[in-house]
């Protein structure tokens, strides 16, 4: 009991963190290393379950455990961090998968987290380059234009190319203005330095956006791709052996299909 009540005053109902929490049950006057049995002997009997060596779900009265893995990350994730990839598309309502990896963007180098068969994965990422988070909310998922931005240019992330085709019509279906959005995320990619990173998403998203939407959709696009001639892979993890598109100088590696136009 004292445990949830720890937990819900720190604002993660069902997730104990015991270096902080026990401290709060021995400020009732228990010992703090009878307190420490006590969450010992709940974990032998099954009545919380152990993620790590610091992370403790607590399962309600009923037994039932509600918290998700996103909800876990959050507690561990130090700031700033954002959930990008397919689990914000997913969030967002953008996809009919279910990802059971989850990308999650942040600062410091971080230990993976499973929970249930999910996993999450912390990739390392300058501070300045984490951003994007749908706002008033948490767990902080990427809005769909940063998470679009990302699975297009990073496939480790589990996203694929038809895929990302899908979350777009479906983005644009619902927000007239999505691809205005996209192309403000884009000019922000390159943050850290780093505009190369902008110019390389601008040529894969213009490309995919041309071939969904047609040409004057990818108009706005154009102006971001640079001035270097060298192409870049539509797929950066693919062959770079392929068709250049000589407007975005982009390598067609991947073969663009959409579920939601056959």
């Amino acid at each position: 009991m004292e445990l949830h009540r720890a937990a819900i005053d720190a604002g993660r109902r069902g997730i104990a963190v015991p270096s902080i929490d026990v401290e709060r049950v021995t400020a009732q006057g228990l010992d703090r290393d009878r307190a420490s049995e006590a969450v010992r002997r709940l974990v032998r009997a099954g009545r919380v379950i152990r993620v790590r060596r610091d992370l403790l779900v607590l399962p309600e009265a009923t037994g039932l455990a509600r918290v998700e893995l996103v909800d876990l990350v959050d507690v561990v994730a130090p700031m700033p961090y954002v959930i990008t990839g397919g689990r914000a598309l997913e969030h967002f309502r953008l996809t009919d998968q279910h990802y059971f990896g989850i990308a999650v963007l942040v600062a410091v180098e971080m230990a993976a987290l499973t929970f249930r068969g999910e996993r999450a994965t912390f990739f390392v990422t300058d501070p300045t380059n984490i951003w994007g988070a749908a706002p008033g909310q948490r767990p902080l998922f990427a809005r769909p234009e940063r998470a679009v931005i990302d699975a297009l240019s990073h496939p480790r992330f589990g996203v694929s190319l038809t895929q990302v085709a899908d979350a777009l019509i479906r983005a644009r279906s619902t927000d007239s203005d999505f691809l205005d959005a996209l192309a403000s995320a884009v000019r922000t990619y390159g943050a850290g330095g780093r505009r190369h990173g902008s110019r390389a998403a601008a040529r894969r998203v213009g490309f995919v956006v041309e071939q969904l939407f047609g040409s004057a959709a990818a108009k706005p696009f154009l102006p971001l791709i640079g001035l270097n001639k060298a192409p870049v892979p539509l797929r950066p993890s693919g062959n770079r052996n392929g068709r250049v598109d000589p407007v975005w100088r982009v390598v067609v590696n991947a073969t663009l299909e959409s579920e939601l136009t056959q």
